[in-house]
């Protein structure tokens, strides 16, 4: 009736609380369950170079200490009488199956991480930064690629929002942009200015931005749509747009060259990067349709490099 002391070691390396679930510790199961869920989501979401390190480090002296203390659990404990459900196999198997479904309903219709690829959004969101997307409210159920399906969008969005949201030219990608038009705008982009229902956005000019990436210095600029603010960078030798030709715009769009007109269908956003000539978004593509967007960034945690 003693559990044995290498399977309570073997388990508190691979999940330290089934390791206690079987040696009879609920509490403990439930402790290090807790700690391990926050010292996870803190090395995702805090910035900083030294943060791998520290969550690191603290990941492994809990290690230690849950073989430690599961292990001595191991050598103390007697059951005298029948084993609670929870030790024996087919309740660690529960136990674990359950678990797994709880975390990824959560990735799937509540939260989900993102890291940032390339720096089409800088400033805002420079590359390898962290980024944490609201799902709830979006309507969109599915994670990593495998979607479930869709629903209405019912939580708020408003211009500068940041979405996440699947490729429209090859779903199979997630792209990242800013929302500039809302379902019914008129969209004007001439000359770099973005003008939202013939009110440009750009603000003020701001100290030159030097981009790591290609080690230039690029033009800042403080742009406003509604109540948001945002920085925005151009690179001044840069054309304002060079169409692509393997990509087409909507019929809602016009184009002559030098002005570039669009009118924002319903349950449709015109997105564009903060990164404005090192972004490929809704002036080459078109609009980003309701029911392929993911969810909206709500958290940043900046690169830690």
């Amino acid at each position: 009736m003693k559990p044995k002391k290498w399977i309570a070691v073997v388990l508190s390396i691979l999940a330290a609380p089934l390791a206690f679930l079987y040696v009879g510790a609920p509490r403990w199961a439930l402790l290090s369950f807790v700690a391990g869920l926050v010292v996870g989501i803190a090395g995702f979401l805090v910035p900083g170079h030294q943060s791998p390190l520290l969550f690191g480090l603290i990941s492994v002296a809990l290690t230690v200490l849950w073989i430690w203390r599961a292990y001595r659990f191991a050598v103390e404990r007697t059951f005298d009488e029948q084993r609670p459900w929870h030790s024996r196999w087919y309740g660690l198997v529960g136990v674990a199956v359950a678990a797994s479904i709880v975390m990824v309903s959560l990735r799937v219709f509540l939260y989900e991480p993102f890291k940032i690829p390339s720096s089409a959004m800088i400033p805002a969101l420079p590359v390898g930064a962290n980024v944490m997307v609201q799902k709830w409210g979006f309507g969109y159920y599915g994670s990593m690629g495998h979607r479930l399906g869709h629903g209405a969008i019912l939580a708020p969005l408003e211009r500068g929002d940041i979405l996440v949201f699947d490729f429209p030219v090859d779903p199979s990608q997630s792209y990242i942009k800013r929302v500039v038009g809302l379902p019914g705008d008129k969209i004007v982009y001439r000359d770099k200015h973005v003008l939202v229902n013939g009110v440009d956005g750009r603000g003020q000019e701001l100290k030159d931005y030097l981009d790591d990436e290609r080690l230039m210095y690029l033009k800042r600029y403080r742009e406003k749509f509604g109540q948001q603010e945002h920085d925005i960078l151009l690179r001044e030798q840069a054309p304002a747009r060079v169409p692509r030709g393997d990509l087409a715009l909507p019929k809602e769009c016009t184009d002559d060259g030098e002005t570039l007109s669009c009118t924002v269908p319903a349950a449709s956003y015109f997105v564009m990067g903060d990164n404005r000539d090192n972004s490929m978004d809704s002036r080459f593509w078109g609009f980003v349709p309701a029911s392929a967007v993911i969810g909206k960034v709500v958290y940043v945690a900046m690169p830690r490099n």
